[in-house]
C-alpha cells in the first residue's frame, strides 16, 4: 500500500495510507515528531527534528537514527521551520543533505549504518541533485557545478560559470545534465553529462530553470520574464538541432511538477485576486488542459517548497509514484472567520486524485504533503 506525509505546524508528521478508491479517506497509520519528512525508498522517513537542537532523524524498522553531522546546539537554521535539506539518492543508498556551518553551508552524506559523514563542500548557496543510476551527486555551489563521486571521492568540475540558483537537471536515466551560463548579457543553457563535454542548445533573455520530462531526453524550461523575476512568463520545449524552443505554456506561472511518468503537468499560478491565492492546474506534455484546483493561499512550508520548487521536486515529491495524486498544503478562502479569530489552524493538506477529477480531500491542519517513494524509484 502506498503512503504519504503531512506535517503540521506543531512539529509532528503524520504518516498515511492512500485510500484504494477515491471515495475513502486516507487513514493515518504513524506519526512522527519533526519537520521536512524525507522519504527513503522503501516506505522509510527521515525528518528534521528542531527543539534544544537541530538534527536529522531517520526512522526505520529498528527506530530512530541520529544522522551523523546533522546536529547544531543550539539549533541552527537555514531559513524559516528550515534546520536542514535532505535528499535521498534514488537507490536509497545514501543520503544527502545540508547544514549551516557558520557562515556558509555544509553538503555532506551519510550512508545507513554508518557512524561518520562524508562531507564535500561548505558553501552558500549551495543547490545539490543525485544522478540516477549512480553514486554521483551534483552540486550547483556559487558560479560552480560540481559532480562527486560518492563512492570514491573523485570530484569534476562540470561547469565554473553556472548561473542563476538553481538545481542543475538531471534526466531521469542519467545520462543527460543541463543547467545555465550568463554570456552576452544572456542565459545560455548548456546540455552534457558526467563524461561529455558541454553542448549549448538555447539562450533566453531572462531566468530558466530546467528539468527533463521524466522517462525521456526531453529538456523543457519556465522562462522568467526578466532577470529579476521569479515569476515565469512561459513554459517551452528546447529541442534539439538548433531550432528554436517550443512553447508549451503561457504564463504566468512561479512552480511546476512532472508526473513520475511524465504524463502530466501539475503548474501553480497566481490569481491576481489580492489576496494571495495560487491555483494548481493540471496539463498533459503539449499543454492540453486536463483540469484545475480550487486557488489556496500556499502555508509556510509549502510556500518555501514553491520558491525552490526544482530543489524539493527531487527530494520531496508532490506526487504519488504512480503519477495518480498530486498533494499541496494552503487554505481555502471561505466566507468563514478570519483564523486569527477562531484560534485554529487555517491550513489543510490537499491530496488531488488526477485520473478521477474530482474535488480534492482536505487533511485539517497541514502544513506540507510528501509523497512516498517505492525502492528503485
Amino acid at each position: 500500500m502506498a503512503h504519504f506525509a503531512v506535517a503540521d505546524s506543531q512539529n509532528r508528521v503524520s504518516i498515511y495510507s492512500l485510500p484504494e478508491h477515491v471515495s475513502d479517506p486516507p487513514t493515518s497509520t504513524t506519526e512522527i515528531t519533526g519537520i521536512w519528512p524525507v522519504p527513503r525508498p522503501g516506505s522509510e522517513w527521515t525528518v528534521s527534528v528542531v527543539d534544544d537542537s537541530s538534527r536529522l532523524e531517520h526512522r526505520s524498522g529498528i527506530g530512530a537514527t541520529e544522522v551523523p553531522g546533522s546536529s547544531n546546539s543550539p539549533p541552527a537554521l537555514i531559513g524559516a521551520r528550515l534546520a536542514h535539506y535532505a535528499s535521498w539518492s534514488p537507490s536509497g543508498e545514501r543520503l544527502s543533505y545540508v547544514v549551516p556551518d557558520g557562515r556558509a553551508l555544509s553538503l555532506r552524506t551519510w550512508v545507513p549504518g554508518d557512524t561518520g559523514f562524508h562531507a564535500l563542500v561548505s558553501a552558500a548557496p549551495v543547490f545539490p541533485a543525485w544522478v540516477p543510476g549512480s553514486n554521483w551527486l551534483l552540486c550547483h555551489h556559487g558560479p560552480t557545478l560540481s559532480a562527486f563521486d560518492t563512492s570514491s571521492s573523485e570530484q569534476r568540475i562540470l561547469s565554473a560559470a553556472a548561473s542563476g540558483f538553481r538545481t542543475p537537471a538531471v534526466s531521469s536515466d542519467g545520462s543527460r545534465i543541463a543547467w545555465a551560463e550568463v554570456s552576452e548579457g544572456r542565459v545560455v543553457v548548456f546540455v552534457g553529462s558526467l563524461t561529455g563535454g558541454p553542448e549549448a542548445v538555447a539562450s533566453f533573455p531572462g531566468g530558466v530553470v530546467l528539468s527533463f520530462r521524466p522517462q525521456t531526453n526531453d529538456l523543457h524550461a519556465a522562462v522568467a520574464s526578466s532577470p529579476e523575476s521569479g515569476v515565469f512568463g512561459e513554459f517551452v520545449r528546447i529541442d534539439s538541432g538548433g531550432r528554436p524552443p517550443q512553447r508549451i505554456l503561457q504564463g504566468p506561472v512561479v512552480a511546476y511538477w512532472w508526473s513520475p511518468d511524465g504524463d502530466k503537468l501539475a503548474t501553480l499560478h497566481p490569481t491576481y485576486s489580492g489576496d494571495g491565492r495560487f491555483q494548481v492546474r493540471l496539463c498533459g506534455p503539449a499543454g492540453e488542459f486536463l483540469g484545475a484546483m480550487e486557488p489556496i493561499i500556499p502555508s509556510a512550508d509549502t510556500a518555501t517548497l514553491v520558491g525552490f520548487f526544482d530543489q524539493y521536486a527531487v527530494s520531496h515529491p508532490c506526487w504519488s509514484a504512480d503519477g495518480r495524486w498530486f498533494g499541496i498544503a494552503g487554505r481555502r478562502v471561505s466566507e468563514r472567520p478570519h483564523p486569527s479569530f477562531s484560534g485554529s489552524d487555517p491550513n489543510s493538506a490537499f491530496i488531488w486524485d488526477t485520473r478521477a477529477k474530482v474535488a480534492p480531500m482536505a487533511i485539517p491542519g497541514g502544513s506540507l504533503v510528501v509523497f512516498e517513494r517505492p525502492a528503485g524509484k
